[in-house]
């Protein structure tokens, strides 16, 4: 019997084969060169050696002296994770950054903006960001310069733009003398540096820094994300549990994104630019995601078809939706609330206009409202009024059930729980703080900690920010423990394509739902992430 988590995996290959062709057809192929650079990483990243946890990964930085980490450019969670690496290890001595990001003949206007002589639009300029910048990435590295200047880092700037001819071998050449140089005025310092993860295998920037150095210093090279040990371990059924590997001595590899959301970066990147993809990509991307898990879930029957065809998808780039719905009958009040949520940055599906607005391009929410999409059309739920504690809790199943979705195609999405929200009720900003308290108070009901009375307030607030964040975090926390249910067999798929059939229209079946959803679930493990 093949199991649900078998089928997921299979799902998600056949859309990273997809999407690899999509790629292939709109990038020039490389140089021979290129091709010999590109086949060395991928000769050492084709497995791995043993599984590891994140605490491990940590120790073995603090005892290295040159630690290079792998970025796929335009993916953030590649920089958040190199940032959270700075963070986290602290050895007892100097720390120097090195990055990529940055041209090596800048390092002036680098220094000066870290000292803080410098704004960010003028170091920006003077670092000719807008000419050579070839993926738009500074608000993924703005907060890596932040800690750099809240700490007092050194920040060595590696890269080298040439021309044509220029290899990327000439490239570690010159990043690594650099790197040494660096070194030569911190002695004892331990340097990070992230830069791209081909340039990461050992043959390649940490061979040419070795080549520099007067004496061995120890070296760890840190993947992200590898495509082949990804794979390899969900064919062993441990790619949702597992957040690092030991690739061997000396090499790790952090799993954190699946290669589906990898690629898909870079697909939009190529959308935001001048790259050859269609226009309508985020609308392909939106049917697609919808087929995948209305075919996983065997809801892809002809009325899921039919609607497919008739749904638009917008993005932030074009409200042109929001005119015409007066003329579709909603009210000043409906269009109000959309806006407010197009204003919060919130991705959203109308069903009366068969619109999805995507408030970005990321995988998460176009699977997230495709799922939505999905939901509504197979329920045949209406758009009738429901009373308060209804309303409450057929909008936190309708959350849980399109995060669980959204999981389907991206396993390794997390939402805030219970330690999270803890945290929160601990910040500065009063709204949050309020979230946060009707959460935990609703964790602790659900617990049997405390009477449902206690919730009155928040039933009664309808259509407003509360009740809408306050259902959207209750629903991702039920969907997690819904999509591990169903990954580890805990759940039937026919129970979970029950759930989604279920047009929760009578009276108080919303609210016994997610109450017996939420007890079953109780129990389910969630992985450990660091």
């Amino acid at each position: 019997m093949v199991t649900a988590r078998v089928e997921i995996g299979r799902l998600q290959r056949r859309l990273w084969e997809r999407q690899k062709k999509l790629i292939s057809a709109s990038v020039h192929g490389g140089s021979a060169a290129f091709r010999a650079y590109e086949a060395r990483y991928l000769k050492a990243t084709r497995g791995y050696l043993r599984e590891a946890r994140y605490s491990e990964l940590l120790d073995a930085i603090a005892q290295a002296d040159l630690v290079y980490v792998g970025d796929y450019h335009t993916l953030k969670q590649s920089q958040r994770s190199f940032l959270k690496l700075v963070q986290r290890r602290w050895p007892r001595r100097p720390l120097v950054l090195g990055l990529e990001f940055v041209q090596g003949r800048f390092q002036p206007a680098l220094d000066d903006f870290l000292a803080g002589r410098s704004s960010e639009a003028r170091f920006l300029e003077r670092i000719e960001y807008r000419r050579h910048a070839v993926f738009d990435t500074w608000e993924n590295f703005r907060p890596i310069f932040e800690e750099a200047r809240k700490h007092r880092l050194p920040v060595v700037a590696l890269d080298l733009i040439g021309d044509a001819r220029t290899t990327l071998s000439q490239r570690d050449a010159y990043a690594a003398r650099r790197i040494a140089r660096a070194l030569s005025h911190a002695p004892g310092a331990q340097l990070l540096a992230l830069a791209g993860q081909l340039h990461v295998a050992p043959a390649h920037l940490p061979a040419a820094v070795a080549r520099e150095l007067p004496v061995k210093l120890t070296s760890l090279s840190v993947y992200q994300n590898c495509e082949a040990i990804w794979w390899a371990l969900q064919r062993e059924g441990r790619e949702l549990e597992v957040e690092t590997c030991v690739v061997r001595a000396g090499e790790w590899c952090l799993i954190n994104t699946p290669p589906v959301v990898v690629q898909q970066s870079f697909l939009d990147w190529i959308e935001g630019g001048e790259g050859p993809l269609e226009s309508s990509h985020p609308e392909t991307r939106f049917r697609e995601l919808a087929r995948l898990v209305a075919r996983f879930l065997r809801l892809d029957g002809k009325p899921f078809r039919t609607a497919l065809e008739q749904v638009s998808v917008y993005t932030a780039g074009d409200l042109s939706f929001l005119g015409p719905l007066r003329k579709r009958g909603f009210s000043p009040a409906e269009i109000q609330q959309i806006t407010r949520q197009i204003l919060s940055r919130e991705s959203y599906y109308i069903p009366r206009a068969k619109i999805a607005y995507l408030a970005n391009l990321s995988v998460n929410h176009a699977a997230e409202e495709a799922t939505h999409f999905l939901r509504h059309v197979v329920s045949g739920a209406g758009e009738e009024e429901r009373g308060l504690v209804d309303a409450f809790y057929a909008r936190a199943l309708e959350e849980a059930y399109a995060f669980c979705g959204s999981k389907i195609v991206n396993p390794r999405r997390k939402c805030p729980h219970a330690p999270e929200f803890e945290r929160l009720l601990r910040g500065t900003d009063p709204f949050t703080r309020q979230v946060a308290r009707f959460v935990l108070d609703h964790v602790r009901i659900e617990r049997g900690e405390l009477p449902r009375a206690s919730l009155r307030k928040l039933y009664g607030s309808r259509g407003s920010d509360l009740f809408n964040a306050v259902t959207h975090s209750l629903g991702y926390m039920l969907g997690e423990r819904l999509y591990y249910a169903l990954a580890t067999g805990q759940m039937l798929k026919s129970e979970v394509r029950e759930l989604f059939l279920d047009p929760l229209d009578e009276e108080g079946e919303a609210f016994l739902t997610y109450l017996d959803l939420s007890k079953r679930l109780a129990c389910v493990q969630l992985p450990t992430r660091a």
